[in-house]
């Protein structure tokens, strides 16, 4: 039967015609769809998919083997047949390894003879098969093929600057391969041990040329030897990172230092962030986060890898190295201890490459943000759709508050379009959240992260393009009326429906004032706890203003009800207002409002200060808020020129709108906090002013709500004017 199995793979189909990058990807997905079967009971159903598997990577390779070449590949692919065929899961899994990384050597070799040549384009495919930074970007390489496609760098230049960037994301890779083997090996987990040595083996082939110039012949025959007794003994990948643990395959600018440096202390510093909200009492309170602190920790493991070779201080590396390994047990045992471990570390970090990489919040992002996205293409493609879940959340981090914090002020529909992006998207362009719902094709999702990757550029363009003085006063301005108008027409309508009703609007200003001033001290005082004493994930952040928005509307639509409720006398309704709309309501209600922007507020005032002067910011504020107070002071002034039935009915349209926008921000924004689904329909317009203004989005979950929340609004309103059309019987 396995021959039967082995020889249907070797035979089976035409070849396909097809590029290398394409038939590489089919290689590597269904060699990783092979190594799941072979960890189910062996039946003739799993044989003949393995068969069906293996027939689909023989046809690809054969379609574009021509322009491959001759090289290794041919026989790590033959031996990866044959194991799968033999149902033997740790050599599949070892030779999957090695079938990759020689397909990664033999485009390297394509791509830097490209290189040389001139020629971009060439260079470009070929580049598409490789390993992408999960530390700290591949900006090098990506720049390097546009220049040289530019005219702007010379041919040389151009394949020093890429193959300098292969090597470092391969060294990068092989130390965490060397982490991942220890950490199989002592769980006992022999099929993913074998994959690891695969991996090993591979980038030290790939490697091979560097090594042996860096560390010389005697060193690299002695790797070889230890990985050999690696397939016996794991201790012998102990002398393997010993011998690496001094290698650097090229020397980093300090430009580059800077950067990774910035952001070994950003994903030192997040390991705590989320650590402390994932485990509670020895349990893990919540998954993602505990996910994403040991996803942080093994990143920061792995700059500090790039770094070390370079560090002049050799105590402050070891320390660090040994810090971070002591945080990754105390983690696992998901113990206490993890924040002095971190603090000690930061302030090594900062003590060994300067206070400057503390200031790389925007810059880490940048720089961390287009490798993130990568490595959600890569995890998605092997199958692991839980995997590029975290990823794409990851993703969205390093967008927001990073990035959308400093677009917001410049670009909002842009910075609106942006985050729609990471999330469902619209119906006729999924966005990362729905395709990975969904496990959309590799072409999908490639699609839509070079389109945001373009995306981000034109922001990054928009961001770091110089600001004048009257731009930050425009921007400034816009800020505050954009995010206050909103709670000034909420607060400036209840009080003119309140005296065109008859009550004394003067009782309840003083608790509207005291409203305010509560939410602006508590917006103020959340932004100082959050960058002093503790912190606010991004979703955490999106989940209290979508909640506070929600509690807001349900306490406006009560309001609303109330001053449209039947009876005739305006006595009855003055002691149903005193009833029932006290002065602790009114309160909280403005309270809520203001609350809901105020934290978000502060920060885009923070983000536009990094940009801009304070004396202007500082300008564009008080314009911003007198107009929005204007709005206000028009609505109210309005009313002693306007029937008072005229104008209550007004009022109480416009307070019913803006409940209507209250509620759809508020589901957005649980949706944004990933706890509500998002549904996206092409029945709606898609239109950034819809979205920013009046709080419609085309999402069926917000418009479902605002549908029933004008229903309950109007259904009274029917109800009255019904029973006022049919005559009373006697």
């Amino acid at each position: 039967m396995r021959l039967l199995v082995l020889l249907l793979c070797l035979l089976a189909g035409p070849a396909l015609a097809d590029t290398p990058w394409s038939a590489a990807e089919t290689l590597r997905s269904e060699a990783g769809r092979i190594e799941r079967l072979l960890y189910r009971q062996a039946t003739p159903e799993r044989e003949a998919e393995i068969a069906t598997r293996l027939g689909a990577m023989r046809a690809a390779w054969d379609g574009a083997a021509a322009e491959f070449g001759p090289g290794d590949a041919v026989q790590a692919l033959a031996d990866h047949a044959a194991a799968a065929a033999a149902g033997d899961a740790p050599e599949a899994a070892r030779q999957r390894q090695l079938l990759w990384a020689r397909l990664m050597a033999t485009s390297r070799d394509h791509a830097l003879a490209a290189l040389a040549a001139g020629d971009a384009a060439a260079a470009s495919g070929w580049l598409n098969i490789r390993d992408y930074a999960r530390a700290s970007g591949d900006t090098a390489a990506v720049l390097a093929v546009k220049a040289l496609s530019e005219g702007q760098l010379d041919p040389a230049a151009a394949r020093d600057a890429v193959e300098a960037e292969l090597l470092t994301v391969a060294a990068s890779e092989l130390r965490l391969a060397l982490t991942r083997a220890a950490e199989d090996a002592a769980g006992e987990r022999w099929v993913q041990y074998a994959g690891d040595r695969g991996r090993i083996e591979g980038l030290v082939a790939y490697l091979r040329g560097n090594l042996t110039e860096r560390l010389g012949p005697e060193a690299v025959a002695a790797i070889d030897a230890d990985l050999a007794r690696a397939a016996d003994d794991p201790a012998a990948l102990d002398a393997v990172a010993a011998q690496l643990s001094g290698y650097a395959p090229v020397a980093l600018s300090p430009e580059e230092q800077l950067r990774r440096a910035r952001l070994l202390r950003r994903f030192t510093a997040l390991v705590w962030v989320e650590y402390k909200d994932g485990v509670r009492d020895g349990e893990i309170s919540q998954p993602i986060e505990y996910h994403e602190a040991r996803l942080f920790r093994d990143r920061a493991a792995l700059i500090l890898g790039d770094l070390a070779p370079g560090m002049a201080d050799r105590a402050a590396a070891e320390r660090l190295a040994a810090l971070l390994a002591e945080t990754k047990a105390v983690m696992d045992a998901k113990a206490d201890g993890v924040e002095p471990l971190v603090n000690e570390a930061l302030a090594l970090i900062d003590g060994a490459f300067g206070a400057e990489v503390a200031a790389g919040g925007y810059a880490a992002a940048v720089d961390a943000l287009p490798a993130a996205l990568d490595e959600l293409a890569l995890v998605a493609g092997s199958g692991d759709w839980a995997e590029a879940e975290l990823k794409r959340l990851e993703a969205y981090a390093w967008f927001d508050p990073d990035i959308e914090q400093r677009l917001v002020p410049r670009a909002p529909s842009m910075a609106l379009r942006l985050e729609a992006r990471f999330w469902e998207g619209t119906a006729n362009r999924p966005g990362l959240g729905r395709l990975v719902a969904d496990h959309a094709t590799p072409d999908a999702l490639a699609a839509e992260i070079a389109g945001i990757k373009a995306d981000l550029a034109e922001a990054r363009a928009k961001i770091e393009t110089p600001l004048s003085a009257t731009g930050a006063v425009l921007q400034s301005a816009a800020i505050l009326f954009r995010e206050g108008l909103e709670a000034v027409l909420i607060l400036a309508a209840l009080m003119a429906a309140l005296r065109a009703e008859g009550a004394d609007p003067a009782r309840y200003r003083r608790a509207v004032g005291g409203g305010v001033v509560l939410a602006l001290a508590a917006s103020f005082a959340l932004w100082a706890g959050a960058r002093w004493l503790f912190s606010i994930s991004t979703l955490a952040r999106e989940a209290i203003e979508g909640g506070t928005a929600l509690v807001a509307a349900v306490v406006l639509v009560w309001m609303v009800l109330g001053l449209n409720a039947s009876g005739g006398h305006v006595a009855r309704l003055r002691q149903r207002l005193a009833a029932g709309l006290t002065a602790g309501t009114v309160a909280m209600l403005a309270f809520l409002v203001v609350f809901r922007e105020g934290f978000e507020t502060v920060l885009f005032y923070e983000a536009l200060l990094v940009d801009a002067a304070p004396l202007p910011v500082l300008a564009g504020l008080v314009l911003g808020g007198g107009a929005a107070l204007a709005a206000g002071w028009a609505l109210l002034a309005s009313g002693r020129r306007l029937p008072l039935g005229v104008f209550f009915r007004v009022t109480s349209v416009l307070l019913a709108v803006l409940a209507v926008m209250l509620v759809g921000a508020g589901i957005r924004g649980l949706q944004t906090a990933a706890l509500i689904s998002a549904t996206p329909v092409s029945w709606f317009p898609d239109r950034d002013w819809l979205q920013l203004w009046f709080g419609l989005f085309p999402v069926a979950e917000p418009l479902a709500a605002q549908a029933a929340v004008l229903v309950i609004l109007i259904l009274p309103v029917l109800g009255r004017r019904l029973r006022a059309a049919v005559p009373l019987r006697g």
